[in-house]
């Protein structure tokens, strides 16, 4: 705790250079209360105080310091005077109906100023000319999300009194929606059970084949195991036999392995919306209308 009063109460004093009685420099802490100051030729200079850890600037001398605080402070001006120059272009052209040249501007300068409520108001406006076309929904709820965490409420007002042409979009959106979601489902249904037949048969066809291959093998090792415990050769010549009956079944019963497998491929896959054209008209649908759901969301939600 007593560091860190010290380190407050250092953030408004000032520091010298000098050099002390050995001819080695050292950082002198002027208290801004006490009216009694050494007079020094070494300027003094102010010493900025960072929240985080910065190695460079231990590195460099008093001066330098203050120089690399100078072009930070003019950088960020000239940042701040371009993105204004946008955004006042984007309103000109806002105005004269140009939206695509909006839309280029206040993208310019999004990259500038990415965490601007102002910048998010203009692009979801120029994206959506003025909340009226959503034809790319995706990039209009992108925009929507910088705007629910960057616009102020008089901003999001704005946009909720040009949302009206967006609300009968939604609901256009929430029928056609619903009419693929019914057919959707409706043909999952019809084909349901011509799949689930086919599995079926499919089933029955590989077990049939499978545990006789299983029998014929376990056999032909037994046989194996006893075919030198005669001498006339009676299970030496079973288990060729056995072995070259059970090598047949398992040719057989890759054959019902394939077709069992496809059987089940094709119960799965009818259960999965992007198998077909109308499944996923249907999940083009439904995401659009979740994407127009956070355009209205990001400035609805915070309206009384």
């Amino acid at each position: 705790m007593a560091e860190e009063r010290l380190i407050d109460d250092d953030k408004d004093r000032k520091y010298k250079i000098r050099k002390n009685a050995d001819g080695e420099e050292e950082l002198i802490v002027i208290d801004p209360e006490d009216g009694e100051e050494e007079e020094s030729d070494i300027p003094v200079f102010n010493v900025p105080v960072y929240d985080e850890d910065d190695e460079e600037a231990a590195t460099l001398t008093p001066e330098q310091l203050a120089e690399r605080e100078r072009k930070k402070q003019e950088e960020e001006k000239q940042r701040e005077r371009k993105v204004n120059s946008l955004i006042a272009k984007t309103y000109e052209k806002l105005e004269e109906g140009d939206f695509e040249g909006a839309l280029y501007n206040i993208s310019q300068a999004e990259l500038l100023a990415d965490k601007s409520g102002e910048v998010y108001f203009l692009k979801l406006k120029a994206l959506s000319r003025n909340l009226t076309d959503f034809i790319s929904s995706e990039d209009c709820a992108k925009a929507a999300d910088g705007v629910a965490e960057y616009c102020n409420k008089e901003q999001k007002a704005q946009l909720k009194q040009l949302s009206a042409a967006l609300e009968s979009r939604i609901a256009e959106a929430e029928k056609k929606c619903g009419m693929l979601y019914e057919e959707n489902e409706n043909k999952k249904e019809e084909r349901r059970s011509f799949f689930a037949e086919k599995q079926r048969r499919a089933t029955g066809l590989f077990l049939g084949t499978a545990a006789p291959a299983v029998v014929l093998l376990i056999v032909a090792i037994v046989c194996g195991s006893l075919m030198f415990s005669v001498e006339n050769g009676t299970f030496i010549i079973l288990t060729i036999v056995f072995a070259a009956l059970t090598l047949i079944a398992f040719i057989i019963t890759l054959f019902t392995a394939k077709k069992f497998l496809q059987a089940l491929r094709n119960v799965r896959l009818n259960e999965k919306d992007t198998s077909t054209k109308l499944g996923r008209d249907y999940v083009q649908s439904k995401t659009e209308l979740e994407q127009l759901k956070r355009v209205k969301a990001s400035f609805e939600n915070d309206i009384s």
